[in-house]
């Protein structure tokens, strides 16, 4: 299905003065529209040059509307995403949330799971996000104020709809409290299991760190704590840089590394026999877990202990599953892409979002770059290419420190100084490639 890029709007002009055509009518282009008066109405004698759209027609519109749509393409993104009044618009102090989605959804596929899941709590709230807002974007390159706005009455608290909020509470709100998805993260500590949808990366202070990069930064966060691990490898990592409030910044300048290596933060799991304590070849999560001799949810057996237990009646219906052998498990690392960056400043969130597998494909994406009026739909939202990112990104952390700060584009500066959040994800769920 061939994809609308273009609507044009016929106007009639009630006062002919503002035409110095015969005709009063204008033709505009509907991307060029701002905001529409409440006055304004449809003129009941239009039928678009004679023809009437036909019942065909609406019924392929309305389809179109509501499909899924992949990920915006690397091939695709000059054309339809990058401009003004594009990307999501702003309101009522939104940036938080805007950043947030517009990161997660714009080029990414790693949290559609949620958009279809037939276990969220709150299926309207799910719908708006998938058909208001995150098609929307996909397919035109542009969501309206009041799209996310009904997202954010439904938030169960009225603070949402106006006041300023940070990225990681409303994702709690949407995924925990609302949704109730399964949580990004599931965390262990002392031999306990807490489920959260972002990590909050806390240091000590270190002068002789001058530009930490994330990875550094992660690896001394876990260090930390005496057993702080993974449970399992996340798809989508969200991370909280080490500051306090929105002003004070622990380091100056932080470097998000490309590809974070957790492989040493995942939680190994025991691969003896929770039965004879032989080395285990199988495991199967629909077995009732003995916390004694298992890990968390899961049952380990040899291969004589497995045909055994699942010998049995009740059981035959199990699936169990064979364990990776210790010598791959050992030699596969576990990394993470850099999908986004959140910045903030004076209380006001950006973010910098890589839209495909090239050195120099980024965005920088503002909900609310300019302003026309102080009504909803007012705001300009904008999307530009920041392709200089690849250049620095590309470079060492030593080569980076070395650099002068005071010489740097005003975009990049941005991106390494006022750095609030990194959101990672498993690259079997990355960026689709042009």
């Amino acid at each position: 299905m061939c994809e609308l890029t273009k609507l044009l709007v016929e106007i009639e002009l009630l006062d002919g003065e503002f035409s110095d055509n015969s005709t009063p009518f204008i033709k505009v282009d509907a991307g060029d529209i701002l905001a529409v008066s409440s006055s304004v109405q449809r003129c009941p004698q239009y039928r678009g040059n004679g023809a009437k759209l036909d019942e065909k027609d609406m019924y392929s519109v309305l389809e179109d509307s509501l499909k899924d749509h992949p990920p915006v393409r690397e091939a695709d993104v000059l054309e339809k995403i990058v401009g003004q009044r594009k990307g999501i618009q702003g309101h009522y102090n939104s940036c938080y949330l805007d950043t947030t989605l517009f990161s997660l959804f714009a080029f990414s596929s790693v949290l559609d799971h949620i958009l279809r899941s037939p276990d969220v709590c709150d299926a309207k709230v799910q719908r708006i996000l998938r058909e208001d807002i995150v098609n929307p974007l996909r397919r035109s390159g542009f969501v309206h104020a009041e799209n996310v706005m009904k997202l954010r009455k439904l938030l169960r608290c009225d603070t949402f709809v106006s006041e300023e909020k940070d990225p990681e509470e409303f994702l709690s709100a949407l995924l925990h409290e609302v949704l109730a998805v399964e949580p990004l993260l599931k965390i262990r500590c002392n031999n306990k299991t807490q489920e959260c949808n972002s990590y909050q990366i806390i240091v000590e202070r270190d002068g002789t760190l001058k530009v930490p990069s994330v990875q550094t930064l992660m690896d001394r966060s876990f260090r930390s704590y005496e057993d702080l691990t993974f449970d399992q490898v996340p798809s989508c990592l969200i991370l909280q840089m080490p500051r306090f409030g929105k002003k004070f910044k622990m380091f100056p300048y932080i470097f998000p590394s490309l590809e974070l290596d957790i492989s040493h933060m995942v939680h190994k799991r025991s691969t003896v026999c929770c039965l004879c304590l032989s080395p285990a070849e199988y495991e199967c999560t629909q077995c009732l877990a003995d916390p004694l001799t298992t890990d968390g949810n899961i049952r380990q057996f040899c291969q004589i202990c497995e045909k055994q237990v699942h010998s049995c009646k009740q059981m035959k219906d199990h699936k169990p599953t064979r364990i990776e052998t210790q010598s791959y498990v050992s030699n596969q690392r576990q990394k993470l892409e850099l999908l986004a960056v959140l910045c903030i400043k004076t209380s006001h969130f950006v973010s910098f979002v890589k839209y495909g597998p090239g050195k120099h494909s980024w965005v920088f994406f503002d909900s609310m770059a300019g302003r026309i009026g102080n009504e909803i739909g007012t705001n300009v939202p904008v999307v530009r290419t920041c392709p200089i990112l690849g250049d620095y990104l590309s470079m060492s952390e030593q080569q980076f420190s070395a650099l002068d700060y005071t010489k740097m584009d005003a975009l990049p500066k941005r991106f390494f100084s006022d750095i609030y959040m990194c959101i990672y994800q498993s690259p079997d769920r990355s960026m689709q490639s042009g």
